[in-house]
């Protein structure tokens, strides 16, 4: 199997702010309040969204429940965001965010790469390609419930002397 069949992406355009998106994006124990796999995330002792930084991401795809060490390769506020499971130097999957500001708010990157191929992927073609296309199908459902959560938000303060909501 040719690693570069073995990629997905998805963007989004969301009305919110670029550096709002990415708190919400780097702050790992939460991504499963938008990811339809990832049920959220802990960082390690004392780590947190920058590169080096490590945390254990909880997963589950119908009964089958897993746990995948990750560690940060790229944190850029505002910017990208950017995470290997099994880490930088070892790792098989490379998932990164970019927010980029347009008109409308901004154009959210999420995209999927495997960097080497491991056993619980798949042992055939077939497995590795569907196992894309399931990714891929949940990189459109976890940016779809990112902007949900994103434009239902209200950034505005509230409370006396505050400006009047409509």
């Amino acid at each position: 199997m040719d690693l570069q069949q073995l990629r997905a992406s998805h963007a989004a355009v969301i009305a919110a702010d670029p550096e709002d998106l990415y708190n919400m994006v780097s702050d790992i124990t939460r991504t499963g309040e938008w990811s339809p796999v990832c049920t959220g995330g802990q960082w390690d002792e004392g780590a947190a969204p920058r590169p080096g930084s490590w945390f254990t991401g909880r997963n589950k795809a119908g009964t089958y429940e897993w746990t995948t060490r990750c560690q940060v390769t790229v944190a850029s506020h505002g910017h990208d965001f950017g995470f290997v499971v099994g880490g930088a130097a070892d790792g098989w999957v490379c998932w990164n965010y970019s927010f980029r500001p347009t008109a409308d708010g901004t154009l959210v990157t999420e995209s999927w790469e495997v960097l080497r191929i491991v056993p619980h992927m798949g042992e055939t073609d077939d497995q590795l390609l569907a196992l894309r296309d399931r990714t891929q199908a949940n990189l459109e459902a976890t940016l779809q419930a990112l902007k949900d959560a994103a434009e239902a938000a209200d950034p505005r303060p509230s409370g006396p002397g505050s400006p009047t909501r409509s």
